[in-house]
């Protein structure tokens, strides 16, 4: 019997072997060449899968595995690719030596005389960008209005333009960031025409080779990018290392969130405008490895290949990231907010209103992005008669909205999130390029809960009514400009006042 076992033994070692020696054979060889000899340190992969390799100091790679297409790159090369053979060599490409001024921009509309016009291609992410806040960046009505003075109904409330003339250029480096110097819109955005009048566009995107971090906040857009664009040919960089058609090199900078720094952290007339990247890096977000692109370029999940019929590959949906580029959006802003409400009668003759709201899941400070932005948190008590005034409790600011229109909640309960800043006189609100100093950021840090308490005579009360409203701009300045679209009411809730003890109500997207 033990002979036997033996044997059998000898039979399955043989055949693992065996086994061993058929996979090996199955690896695909090759090797990876340059102009100037073999390449070093060479991504090699089969194509839309996570199994690769490395080439080592002569070029070579040993690739395990079988599938259609094997591609390779290396920083400074164009990404190369071609079906498994044997003796395979994959040769690539220099990119360009240096940067060519007078590139004519892609335009990204479909346009089927042009091969390179995005959407051929990409249509669905063409549909989602064009969307988008990045698409409306040098169009937007708000900016336009801001920016020359005008609203509604013609011009109406200041202009950067006209009152600080000197920084027009450094909103084109942002919101029109592939405008020429010599083009009159490059102090004047609003004369932008063609591809630069289309914002923060796919071409302009994809030709960002590097960011500079070392002036973070005072060179934006364009000052900070290191462009490479071609004399002749195509160069497009992305976050895949194995899209080969050509024209494609791959950048790990795509998949960083130092690619949105330039124009998300900006300090324009010594005034911190935006300071998302900052507050990004003192987050738990940043300590734990998550990107800006983690959230704001999340996956659909509905699309599984980028360019379908025009060599696109099928992927896990997972891995595609979505071009609407969701900022202040309201299934966001409620992503991140957490609301526990709790109604307390006491004595009989008192009612606690007490409340906690928090920031959950989120990489920077609440709201972020633009000065203006706020939230703000309102609280109502209302009887039969209508609304009762708390004995004590905070008040929303002045800046809420003065007056009694709708939205004029000056001087209301509730709380305030955001920042206010004054001029010289020490007026608020104002246009940032004329704020002198900061008067308050009451903003949430990620993480943060804000408790808040109101006390209100309980022998009329009914019900307790609570919004939470996302503004863009301060009221005065969009009662002022028009803009009829400036609030996202995030939650609007009625609670019943218990008749006795307390009721505990929370709420959370």
């Amino acid at each position: 019997m033990r002979t036997l076992w033996r044997f059998l033994g000898c039979i399955l070692l043989a055949a693992v072997c065996s086994t061993a020696r058929l996979s090996m054979t199955a690896d695909q060889e090759g090797s990876v060449q340059g102009p100037n000899g073999p390449i070093a340190g060479a991504r090699v992969r089969w194509k839309g899968t996570a199994i690769g390799t490395v080439s080592d100091a002569q070029g070579r790679f040993r690739l395990p595995g079988t599938g259609k297409r094997i591609t390779a790159w290396k920083e400074g090369f164009y990404i190369g690719g071609a079906a498994p053979q044997k003796g395979l060599v994959l040769d690539l490409r220099p990119l360009p030596a240096g940067d060519c001024e007078e590139y004519a921009w892609v335009d990204p509309r479909p346009r089927v005389e042009d091969r390179h016009s995005c959407a051929n291609c990409h249509a669905e992410i063409y549909r989602e960008w064009v969307h988008s806040a990045h698409a409306r960046a040098a169009r937007g009505r708000r900016f336009l209005d801001l920016y020359q003075g005008t609203g509604k109904h013609g011009s109406q409330g200041g202009s950067l333009l006209a009152e600080r003339p000197e920084g027009a250029s450094v909103c084109v480096a942002c919101h029109a960031p592939s405008v020429a110097p010599g083009d009159p819109a490059f102090d004047h955005v609003h004369l932008a025409r063609g591809v630069p009048s289309l914002g923060v566009h796919c071409d302009y995107c994809h030709k960002i080779a590097d960011t500079s971090l070392t002036r973070l906040g005072r060179e934006h857009g364009r000052y900070a990018h290191r462009l490479l664009r071609p004399t002749t040919g195509q160069v497009f960089f992305g976050p895949r290392d194995d899209v080969d058609r050509g024209e494609e090199t791959y950048a790990p900078l795509y998949r960083e969130s130092r690619y949105c720094a330039a124009c998300h952290e900006g300090t324009l007339f010594g005034v911190p405008v935006y300071t998302t990247y900052s507050e990004y890096l003192s987050s738990p977000a940043f300590r734990e490895g998550k990107q800006c692109q983690t959230c704001h370029m999340a996956s659909s999940g509905r699309m599984s290949n980028v360019a379908p019929g025009h060599g696109g590959v099928e992927r896990d949906p997972r891995t595609i990231g979505s071009h609407a580029f969701l900022g202040a959006h309201p299934d966001m802003l409620r992503r991140s907010l957490h609301l526990r409400a709790r109604l307390v009668r006491q004595n009989n003759d008192e009612l606690l209103v007490d409340l906690a709201l928090s920031a959950r899941d989120i990489g920077h400070r609440l709201p972020t992005g633009f000065i203006d932005r706020h939230v703000i948190l309102l609280v109502r008590v209302m009887s039969a008669q209508g609304e009762i005034e708390p004995r004590e409790g905070a008040r929303l600011p002045e800046v809420v909205g003065r007056g009694t229109g709708p939205g004029a909640w000056a001087n209301k309960p509730g709380l305030f999130l955001g920042r206010i800043w004054t001029d010289e006189h020490g007026c608020a609100p104002v246009p940032f390029w004329l704020a002198e100093r900061e008067l308050c950021d009451s903003r949430l840090e990620p993480g943060e809960t804000r408790p808040a308490r109101w006390l209100y005579d309980a022998a009329q009360a009914q019900r307790v009514e609570i919004r939470l409203v996302y503004r863009r701009f301060f009221y005065e300045t969009a009662q002022l400009k028009g803009w009829d679209d400036n609030e996202i009411v995030l939650l609007d809730k009625h609670l019943v006042v218990p008749a006795q003890g307390a009721y505990v109500w929370s709420w959370s997207n």
